[in-house]
């Protein structure tokens, strides 16, 4: 699929009352913020994740660093897999300024706006390397069987950096929340499942060209996929997650994205001035994940969107 045989994304308004706001979710399943964050907020994480990167020797020599033309050095992201992936992995995941990106004023603001008060921030916070030209692309899935605990669960996507079209990026499948949990296939690599039906020839779907500052926020239940990235560069993009703090968590929320491989909190941080970042309440629902193949043992509620 190219921009043109998808739509574009409608730009939310963040300046509109709350009602309009949650009315807009419930009826696409995601929100779009143009500029939502100070993009020199952004591209200063973007920074620090390139030069622990550089670090790793995963950059060319002889470069801009903000270039992200990549070494020879670079791995796919392969579940587990591949240690080579992991020492980079680790190295973004070490970095206190990618953590506290999460925490960005502007973006809890909003998510209280839209789940409400307690808020909390998920501590697994989720780094996206996209390879350049890589025929591998993650496909149509839900966040909801991948992060378990509630349904009432919004992913902010990020990207770090500018990402135009030709960069890959995200796109949604707006309505498609409404039909609820979906089957799961299995997949041999990230994440490790799709939905089972074949929905990505559907109409419908939207993206956009995505600027530093840009935020997508859609529901655990919204099926949504990645687009291939054609240029020669490296594709930075989070994945930050946000729930009413009295609604259940799964254990994997809470702990670093891929833990055990990556090292738990307390190694991560040791270097940090500060571990607000990964701070959660003492008070948490804490539950246990179930499996995607059989589903959750109760119906799934929501009070964020409507199913039908």
């Amino acid at each position: 699929m190219t921009m043109t045989s998808i739509g574009e994304l409608e730009i939310a308004d963040p300046t509109g009352a709350d009602e309009i706001l949650r009315a807009q979710l419930d009826r696409d399943g995601y929100l779009f913020f143009s500029q939502l964050l100070n993009p020199a907020a952004v591209r200063a994480t973007r920074a620090a994740v390139l030069d622990a990167l550089y670090e790793c020797g995963w950059l060319a020599e002889g470069e801009l660093l903000d270039s992200a033309l990549p070494s020879s050095r670079v791995r796919r992201e392969e579940a587990n897999a591949d240690p080579a992936f992991f020492d980079a992995y680790k190295s973004i995941q070490h970095l206190q300024s990618f953590h506290e990106l999460a925490h960005n004023p502007a973006l809890t603001s909003m998510m209280v706006r839209l789940v409400g008060q307690p808020l909390l921030v998920h501590p697994r916070k989720i780094a996206r390397i996209g390879l350049p030209r890589d025929p591998y692309v993650v496909g149509a899935h839900q966040d909801f069987p991948l992060n378990h605990g509630s349904p009432d669960v919004l992913t902010a996507w990020i990207t770090l950096g500018d990402c135009p079209d030709e960069m890959g990026g995200l796109k949604v499948w707006p309505g498609s929340h409404k039909a609820g949990l979906r089957p799961v296939a299995p997949v041999p690599n990230v994440g490790g499942l799709r939905v089972a039906d074949p929905v990505e020839d559907e109409p419908g779907w939207r993206t956009a060209s995505f600027r530093a500052g840009d935020v997508l926020v859609f529901h655990s239940l919204t099926v949504h996929a990645a687009k291939a990235n054609h240029t020669d560069r490296l594709r930075l993009s989070s994945d930050f997650r946000y729930q009413n703090a009295t609604d259940a968590v799964a254990e994997g929320s809470l702990v670093p994205h891929y833990f055990p491989v990556v090292p738990a909190h307390d190694e991560l941080t040791a270097a940090w001035t500060s571990t607000d970042a990964i701070a959660t309440p003492d008070t948490l629902l804490v539950v246990d994940g179930f499996d995607p193949f059989v589903g959750p043992p109760d119906p799934v509620r929501s009070r964020l969107i409507t199913l039908d």
